[in-house]
């Protein structure tokens, strides 16, 4: 039974920085490097689905190259809204193999009886995420392809969480979900929406999306929600296959967390390029 440890939104700043202002994420890594050392019999990959960087400098990928690289399980990565596609690839380029092209990090995984598709739904300077139809085409041929159960991982999700600001667009997302429900056992797994959400698509695709390691989006199911972060309890997702198909757990990290906020993202941007 393999394990998949689900990681999203770092938003890594350097030693030094605070990200938004308020969150030491430089801090948190060093915290997460302690756990997943002394839990590393207890998931066999890990996937990061975007936002590792708070802006996209690239101090900050040396920081998540080190963390990682010292781990003795697989990692892949894909970029979220707050990364750069350049220097992530000039730093990370091992934990994404065989990408689409430099302009879409796009890649596919096999993992024995398992196959990760790990997407790049980045548009640069833009908040919201899309796929480009080149590689919804080599997405839609890939899955034609595989019969093994898949995970599907991506920053941004296609499916509204009712939280204001976070209800936005997704270029190309009907197709995408269209795509993935012609396919047996597979499973969407996304970010971007800093807590653990689990919904259907409107084609009875499971998309589930995994919590903030390093800060949460206030849980405010309004059109203002979605826009400020408090300091809950971090965490992740664990997406295991069992008889019945797949399953994705949610836990927390025992980092200390105060409780405090919200506080609105403030300080940085979406990255241009």
């Amino acid at each position: 039974m393999m394990k998949i440890l689900h990681l999203s939104d770092l938003h890594v700043e350097p030693v030094g920085k605070l990200a938004y202002a308020r969150a030491n994420t430089a801090r948190r890594m060093i915290e997460l490097t302690e756990w997943l050392a002394h839990h590393k019999d207890e998931y066999d990959a890990i996937a990061v689905s975007g936002d590792l960087s708070c802006d996209g400098n690239i101090d900050s990928y040396h920081l998540i190259d080190a963390i990682f690289r010292s781990l003795p399980k697989p990692c892949f990565m894909v970029p979220g809204n707050h990364d750069r596609r350049k220097p992530f690839l000039e730093c990370l380029s091992h934990f994404c193999p065989n990408v689409y092209s430099p302009e879409n990090l796009s890649f596919s995984v096999d993992l024995g009886a398992y196959r990760l598709f790990m997407l790049d739904t980045l548009q640069p300077g833009i908040h919201w995420g899309a796929l480009p139809d080149g590689v919804l085409d080599w997405l839609e041929a890939e899955l034609k392809n595989t019969h093994k159960p898949s995970l599907v991982f991506c920053h941004h999700t296609p499916v509204k969480p009712g939280m204001g600001y976070m209800d936005e667009p997704f270029g190309n997302g009907d197709r995408f979900i269209e795509i993935l429900s012609r396919q047996q056992d597979v499973r969407l797994c996304t970010g971007h929406l800093h807590r653990p959400v689990a919904t259907l698509a409107k084609n009875k695709v499971a998309v589930v999306t995994a919590p903030s390691v390093s800060l949460q989006m206030l849980l405010d199911l309004t059109p203002k929600g979605g826009d400020e972060f408090v300091f809950e309890t971090p965490g992740y997702a664990v997406h295991t296959f069992l008889d019945d198909g797949w399953v994705t757990h949610f836990g927390q990290f025992p980092f200390p967390s105060d409780f405090s906020g919200p506080y609105p993202f403030v300080n940085t941007i979406n990255p241009d390029a």
